[in-house]
């Protein structure tokens, strides 16, 4: 089975990134009234280097290079101070794009949580940090994760643990972990820029979310698309 069939299997709505970025770009600049030269981008996705063929929104906005937000799986560790640093970088009269989500990979060989990176012949894991959560609630190994040394995915720890049990007795693990860490980054960044809405004034922000689907090198990656809305402040 292709791995366009195997994407399909797990995430029936996701699309090739490039067509999503697309479509979403003309529905800012159309309908909400967004100039790409003075929108600028913030992304909470993975630390992983794979993110960056994901989408092409950079392509379309002032600045290519993203305010970045998230860190291991996309969780968006800088917080308060990086979404009011952020908020202060808005273009005058501009608009903000904060994209975010996890992402998981899917092999040409239908591996998933799996896919073969530039310079190299065999798979590696993808997202890592997620499958390392998967092995910790695997052993029961929680409490052994060092908080100051691994602060990161002690955080992406705790914030599954309350579906631990519904997550390990899957029989794909990665696919509840994946979803459900999208619905924690979620309602972090929804919080955090409502939390930040007196530093956005005079500006709209676009929130687009969703799961970043990584494919082996060379092939196209994919986003299924989870939330997309616009806030005016």
């Amino acid at each position: 089975m292709p791995a366009k069939s195997a994407i399909k299997s797990f995430y029936p709505k996701a699309e090739e990134g490039k067509a999503v970025t697309s479509r979403l770009m003309k529905e800012l600049n159309d309908k909400h009234g967004f100039d790409n030269k003075k929108t600028i981008l913030a992304t909470s996705v993975c630390s992983d280097e794979v993110i960056q063929s994901a989408t092409n929104f950079r392509d379309y906005v002032a600045l290519e290079q993203p305010f970045q937000i998230g860190g291991l799986a996309g969780f968006p560790f800088t917080g308060l101070t990086g979404l009011k640093a952020f908020a202060g970088h808005v273009p005058d009269d501009g608009s903000a794009i904060i994209l975010y989500g996890p992402h998981i990979g899917i092999s040409e060989e239908d591996h998933l949580g799996k896919v073969v990176r530039t310079g190299q012949t065999l798979e590696t894991s993808c997202c890592g940090a997620l499958m390392g959560v998967l092995g910790t609630f695997k052993d029961g190994n929680e409490d052994k994760i060092d908080e100051k040394l691994d602060y990161q995915q002690w955080t992406l720890t705790e914030q599954l643990s309350d579906s631990r049990d519904t997550i390990i007795e899957s029989s794909d693990p990665l696919i509840p972990a994946t979803n459900r860490m999208f619905e924690r980054i979620d309602e972090r960044i929804k919080t955090l820029v409502d939390k930040t809405s007196d530093h956005f004034k005079g500006n709209k922000v676009a929130l687009i979310g969703g799961i970043i689907i990584n494919t082996d090198h060379g092939h196209p990656d994919w986003f299924e698309l989870r939330e997309f809305s616009v806030r005016t402040f």
